[in-house]
């Protein structure tokens, strides 16, 4: 009474040892494939890194966002601080 047949074990995809042996680079945000000299994405126009053991590419930190957003909350509390005077 099978119903099912048998499959094969599913085995996992060998990574590669070395950086040497990663051909092309995933998009982290969309997962294409770009060359390794790529900066930024084609597809959705991200802008790229390094390539990590798996062949994905990085995301660059946007450090300006980050100091315009800690710029702001300082604002806001010395704002609320003057106008309130806690």
């Amino acid at each position: 009474m099978g119903v099912f047949k048998k499959t094969k074990k599913h085995t996992p995809q060998k990574t590669p040892e070395t950086k040497d042996e990663i051909v092309v680079k995933r998009c982290p945000e969309c997962f294409v494939h770009l060359p390794l000299d790529a900066k930024e994405c084609f597809a959705c126009h991200a802008k790229l890194g390094k390539v990590d053991k798996y062949g994905k590419a990085r995301k660059n930190t946007n450090w300006l966002s980050y100091i315009i957003c800690i710029l702001s909350w300082a604002f806001l509390f010395f704002y609320l601080k003057w106008a309130f005077a806690f």
